[in-house]
């Protein structure tokens, strides 16, 4: 089947019945809203506005018109995701109606089970409620509830066989229900009492498609150390951005040669902090973020640089997928003057690039634009690791949250040259096992643990043959003990 001339369309929404989606309010801020059968018509090949990445589609109620419009979603749209937003039933009073809740797992009524990704693809309110399983059937149940599903903390019509299409197609979906009712006499009454009260929710739970002035308010964090021969060429590409940042935070981390006062002959567009000793990147990055004003961060490295409509192309692609918190764009390399084409695994991912990131930080630092409250939800940068740090912050936050992929080619990095830090610790994989090792002490999921640890323990193994070649005992000693603690 030929699919249909639409917007590239990354987050779908389903939701089953039109009196739960408040579809005036959503077109409003420019989300399109479909029943399956406007979308069998071709309406999105109608679509007015090709401004938006996220679709909501009303599938009707049932396993039939979910499984149906399942299918159509993943033979004509492909999105990286799906979330089943709507109300569902309780089954049993300890839990609560009128609050969020979020299922481990999904079955039907022939036992089979599905395992759910718990994460969700948008920005979400503190207040879930975790539940371990939700049942989905094919007939509304009132009154009498059959033992066979009391072991289920909730009920719906449609999320099984939704995630089951997803998941056999490799689209990632995720599902958030809102608690309208138990499943005895009083189940319609109290459906219809909470569904205005549902609406509320879903208008709070996607409120970050309202905020677009703050999206267009970048402070840009430079942190820079003896990069005399280097930090004009960065800053001339700030200054020249389509769409100027706010402020300029530039923070010199001690600089011994001419960094101070080449950054004093660039005017008062920059903000100029200086730290009395030389700390290193996390900590000069820290402490812009710690000044900035905005809520949206963009950092670059004093030995890199962007071209004029980096932040633009970043701001234009956030207005059309609000969703996303942290995103970053394509880059092109030059080592010792000339461009050089990225190794095949450094190619950038997009959506939950958690596990691909596990290897190497998929995530530079002079390319990332990412929202204050986020890095301050995670801590900032580590000011332990003199190295690998953004590795550590990346996995910290991808862990939990999508990564967008603007796809222009708008950050210039440049290798080659004698003070990259990467010549000063050759052996990097150790400062990312050491920040494995740490995560490992957080991380209660059993799945993503065991994930962590196959990587920890072939850098391990890799470092002690390396160490051992070297004659550095000690240093492979070290690793040896790590590999056991795994």
């Amino acid at each position: 089947m030929r699919k249909p001339q639409a917007p590239d369309i990354k987050l779908v929404v389903t939701i089953a019945l039109k009196k739960e989606t408040p579809a005036d309010w959503l077109v409003s801020h420019h989300i399109p809203v479909h029943t399956i059968a406007a979308l069998r018509s071709g309406a999105m090949s109608k679509q007015v506005s090709m401004n938006a990445g996220t679709l909501v589609v009303i599938t009707g109620a049932g396993h039939t018109a979910s499984e149906e419009t399942a299918l159509w979603i993943k033979d004509n749209l492909n999105p990286l995701f799906v979330l089943n937003v709507g109300t569902c039933g309780l089954i049993h009073k300890k839990n609560q109606t009128g609050e969020w809740v979020r299922p481990a797992y999904v079955e039907n009524e022939e036992g089979e089970r599905l395992a759910l990704d718990t994460r969700l693809p948008i920005p979400y309110p503190e207040k879930i409620t975790d539940i371990h399983s939700l049942i989905s059937v094919k007939k509304a149940f009132i009154g009498n509830i059959p033992d066979t599903l009391k072991k289920h903390a909730a009920i719906d019509m449609e999320c099984y066989i939704q995630a089951k299409v997803f998941h056999d197609a490799g689209i990632n979906f995720h599902c958030l229900k809102f608690s309208a009712d138990y499943p005895d006499s009083s189940a319609f009454a109290d459906f219809n009492k909470n569904i205005e009260l549902f609406i509320e929710n879903f208008k709070n739970l996607f409120s970050f498609i309202e905020i677009y002035e703050n999206r267009s308010r970048v402070t840009v964090v430079m942190p820079v150390f003896n990069r005399q021969q280097t930090i004009r060429r960065a800053i001339d590409s700030i200054l020249s951005q389509s769409h100027p940042p706010e402020e300029i935070i530039v923070v010199n981390d001690a600089s011994t040669d001419e960094t101070q006062e080449i950054l004093k002959s660039c005017g008062d567009g920059l903000t100029c902090l200086s730290l009395p000793e030389n700390s290193g990147p996390s900590k000069a990055r820290n402490e812009g973020v710690k000044h900035a004003k905005t809520e949206w961060i963009a950092f670059l490295d004093s030995d890199d640089s962007w071209e004029k409509d980096k932040l633009k192309n970043q701001i234009t692609y956030l207005l059309r997928y609000p969703f996303y918190q942290i995103l970053q764009p394509e880059e092109m390399w030059i080592r010792n003057g000339k461009r050089v084409n990225p190794c095949k695994h450094h190619k950038k991912p997009e959506g939950w690039i958690w596990e691909q990131s596990l290897e190497r930080c998929l995530v530079s630092p002079s390319g990332v634009l990412v929202k204050k409250s986020l890095l301050e939800r995670y801590g900032l940068f580590d000011e332990n690791l003199p190295v690998c740090e953004d590795y550590d912050l990346c996995l910290k936050i991808s862990r939990n949250h999508p990564v967008g992929l603007e796809p222009s080619f708008s950050v210039i990095k440049y290798g080659g040259h004698e003070d990259q830090l990467s010549r000063k610790y050759p052996a990097m994989d150790m400062f990312r096992v050491r920040s494995l090792m740490n995560l490992l002490k957080k991380e209660t999921d059993q799945d993503f643990r065991q994930k962590m640890i196959v990587v920890a323990g072939n850098k391990l193994n890799i470092l002690i043959q390396g160490y051992e070649k070297r004659q550095k005992w000690e240093d492979a000693a070290e690793c040896r003990e790590m590999l056991r603690s795994l």
